[in-house]
């Protein structure tokens, strides 16, 4: 039980932006030609050198590169392709991140309206999560934190007898 309360408090007093620190959050758009794509940990932390893969759904390679340091990297609209393209940014141990373009967006002219559209979606991933949000999964800790203990003293309890 010691244990269990020991967990608890650190996960309480653990800032909220500690926990969002490898949050991964990619974004592309495309524009001019071009498919823009944009990496960061949050908002305040470009994803630097980091390798974008671009794949169609049935999993065929279509690009790859590599972000620069702001996060950022940008290429030519692949020609004569009939599908959505799936941008996979890896940041290296476990963290990574997915764009979907759709197809329809690929073939659209870029609009200030599009664009602006575009960027209200990014600013939205880059939120950090509400307290409501929080408290939930601080709650969620508890519970299994519960639960675990209530098991393991069912089966000593059962051992016992």
């Amino acid at each position: 039980m010691k244990k269990i309360i020991i967990l608890i408090a650190l996960v309480f007093f653990m800032p909220a932006t500690a926990a969002l620190a490898h949050k991964v959050i990619v974004f592309a758009w495309v524009e001019q030609g071009q498919i823009h794509v944009e990496g960061s940990f949050g908002s305040d932390r470009p994803a630097k050198n980091c390798t974008i893969t671009v794949k169609t759904p049935e999993g065929i390679l279509v690009h790859q590169g590599i972000t620069d340091t702001q996060g950022l990297y940008s290429f030519a609209l692949p020609e004569g392709l009939d599908s959505d393209l799936i941008l996979e940014l890896n940041a290296g141990t476990g963290h990574s991140g997915q764009w979907t373009l759709p197809k329809d967006e690929l073939s659209l002219e870029s609009s200030p309206e599009n664009l602006k559209n575009k960027m209200a979606q990014k600013q939205s991933l880059e939120k950090s999560p509400s307290l409501v949000r929080i408290a939930a999964g601080i709650a969620v800790i508890f519970i299994l934190a519960f639960l675990v203990s209530f098991v393991k003293k069912r089966k000593k309890g059962r051992h016992n007898a």
